[in-house]
């Protein structure tokens, strides 16, 4: 889940959490309180009728006529509806009540009147004689005329107290909702908010590839954790550039330094292999000598040309270049190679002159024409075609190998990434075709690979037509 969506959820339980212990901490309050108030009403109520009645009674001298005296009474302490007084026989019977005639009266519990009876004093919450109506009733021990102890309740409805419960706990339950829904959506739209330079951070990282190393992720204004991420992916940028600069310089400097000594071998190979006092054994030695050395210079051509590509310095020099001279001057060098594993090389096709470096454009050509005889089966045939098209002019390379796997078609023009060469080893340095795409690139133009006709792979090299002039 992005972090973006475990912000949000996170808020929204916590906000649910919040709401629910805070909502039932008001419901219990609130329900609290508002019995807290009427205890102190049905108390007050029980102990003014308590201390009339028992004046009353000491005068009366039946139960009938104690009975009348609390009826008497019964208007204080049972003023309206919802209110009630009774008082009770030590028996348990309902000796008389008062409160109105069509609302239930409180049902004082067994238990309860052997507590008054036993002279204890109780509040209680007690329920109605029928419906779900709930009382609360203070019940007090009371002597009658003839020494009988008896209850007088006074009573009074929570039904008020429960409606004001219910009203604020459907409130709740209303709003609670509605603000979870609004803390999401706020939720979210802080967390984007905040999340924002870390996007922005990781688009601009994911577009910083190997030839862009030279920026920098933005740094917030707020030097907080984001801004002390951006420093520290700036820095590990620095560390990578200056490692891939010291490793250019290394490539570009050892390339320089080895073009003399092999430049120097392969003309003391040429001024020995002039000898015609040279032994067969000796010069077939010295030929395969000079044609590594020819093979390690095409190396290091690449390497020198890859890190020129790399500083920006892969200068062009453009003049008129005939693409069928280009070919041949790109296939001679390996002539030998193609002899040696008894391949055939066959170049047809017709293009117009084109503006190019002469040059790059057979180093180019080169290493197509290599990759082909390398991969081509013994006794096979490289085909090179000169071509033209509406937009383009340029040379397709078809051998007769193993072919190239379709998921592999762009990664063959990376650097060092070398297939396998059909018998369980990978083939070249795996710089070759990574330096033919630098040169398309650099002449404007584009290189690909497909299958070719004769089920091997056709390596093509287009310019734009309008530099045919």
């Amino acid at each position: 889940m992005p972090i973006r969506a475990r912000l949000t959820l996170w808020y929204a339980m916590l906000l649910a959490a919040i709401i629910a212990g805070l909502g039932g901490f008001l419901v219990v309050q609130l329900r609290a309180d508002l019995q807290a108030v009427i205890d102190r009403e049905v108390g007050a109520r029980a102990g003014g009728v308590l201390g009339e009645y028992v004046e009353e009674v000491k005068a009366a001298r039946s139960r009938d006529g104690a009975v009348r005296e609390f009826r008497e009474l019964c208007g204080s302490a049972a003023p309206g509806a919802g209110t009630a007084a009774q008082l009770i026989a030590p028996a348990g019977a309902i000796l008389t009540s008062c409160g109105p005639a069509d609302q239930p009266q409180p049902d004082v519990a067994p238990n309860v009147r052997q507590d008054t009876i036993a002279g204890r004093s109780r509040l209680v919450t007690v329920p109605a004689t029928s419906g779900s109506e709930r009382w609360r009733a203070a019940v007090k021990p009371v002597d009658g005329p003839g020494g009988e102890r008896g209850s007088v309740v006074v009573a009074e409805s929570l039904q008020e107290v429960d409606d004001a419960v219910e009203r604020v706990l459907v409130l709740l339950l209303l709003a609670g909702p509605a603000a979870l829904v609004v803390t999401v959506l706020g939720g979210w739209w802080l967390a984007r908010k905040a999340l924002l330079p870390v996007e922005r951070m990781t688009s601009r990282a994911r577009e910083i590839g190997i030839e862009r190393l030279h920026e920098r992720i933005p740094v917030p204004r707020a030097l907080d954790e984001i801004g002390q991420l951006a420093l520290t992916l700036n820095a590990m940028l620095d560390r990578l550039e200056r490692g891939i600069e010291e490793k250019h310089r290394l490539v570009a400097d050892a390339s320089h330094e080895l073009r003399t000594p092999l430049a120097v071998m392969r003309a003391e190979f040429d001024v020995s292999l002039r000898g015609d006092e040279l032994p067969g054994a000796a010069r077939e030695v010295l030929e395969s000598a000079r044609e590594e050395v020819d093979r390690m210079s095409r190396t290091v051509d690449n390497l020198l040309t890859l890190a020129q590509v790399d500083e920006g310095k892969l200068e062009l020099l453009i003049t008129p270049v005939q693409l069928h001279e280009a070919i041949e001057l790109a296939a001679r060098p390996l002539l030998a190679l193609a002899v040696a594993k008894g391949v055939r090389i066959e170049v047809g096709g017709e293009a117009p002159p084109v503006r190019a470096d002469s040059q790059r454009i057979q180093q180019a050509l080169t290493n197509f024409i290599e990759n082909a005889i390398k991969f081509s089966r013994p006794g096979g045939e490289v085909r090179i075609m000169a071509w033209s098209a509406d937009a383009e002019v340029g040379v397709t390379v078809s051998d007769e190998g193993p072919g190239v796997p379709a998921e592999a078609a762009e990664q063959v023009f990376d650097r060092f990434y070398r297939l396998d060469g059909g018998r369980g080893s990978p083939v070249g340095s795996g710089l070759g075709l990574a330096i033919c795409r630098e040169v398309a690139a650099a002449h404007g133009g584009r290189v690909w690979v497909e299958r070719s006709p004769h089920d091997g792979s056709a390596f093509s090299l287009a310019l734009p037509a309008r530099a045919s002039r």
